[in-house]
């Protein structure tokens, strides 16, 4: 192939996925699972660009709605309880001060880690892990480092599964 043929040759384009993890400065596989969904991974590549400032927390979740539905007879509730939904989760991250990027209900970005460690030590027992239901989401924290977008990326399993 000529060299003129190979300037106009199309590099591939990354995916959400594997930009997050170039981020990081690691492979996708690395990522918790919930980063490795293209439009969770989406969202949070927007919340580190255009939401976070350098040091801010946010906790990106990834819904598993087989928590929701654990009492057939009551569809989107944990325990069959209407007061035990995602929309309760969603409404708690808001009022320990996250901002709800894009009102997706996926990333929610905090000022400080005190208050995402507030937010998170709030959280109603419900919520937590029960054995023989389904657990309401994967989770992982995200620290934007540096202002041209590098982050870091932690497993945050603890909060709903302890």
């Amino acid at each position: 192939m000529s060299k003129i043929f190979k300037v106009f040759q199309k590099v591939p384009e990354e995916t959400p996925i594997q930009k997050l993890a170039r981020k990081w400065g690691k492979m996708p596989l690395d990522l918790p699972v919930a980063l490795r969904d293209d439009n969770i991974a989406k969202i949070a590549l927007y919340a580190v660009k255009k939401v976070m400032a350098v040091e801010d927390p946010a906790i990106v979740i990834q819904w598993n709605f087989a928590g929701f539905n654990d009492v057939p007879a009551v569809p989107g509730f944990r325990n069959g309880d209407m007061n035990q939904s995602k929309q309760a989760i969603v409404t708690h991250f808001i009022e320990h001060g996250g901002v709800d990027v894009k009102n997706l209900n996926t990333v929610f970005v905090f000022r400080s880690n005190n208050e995402l460690g507030e937010a998170e030590n709030k959280l109603p027992k419900w919520v937590r892990h029960q054995n023989d239901v389904p657990d309401v989401c994967e989770s992982a924290v995200i620290h934007k480092v540096t202002s041209s977008g590098q982050i870091d990326v932690t497993i945050f399993r603890y909060a709903f599964n302890r």
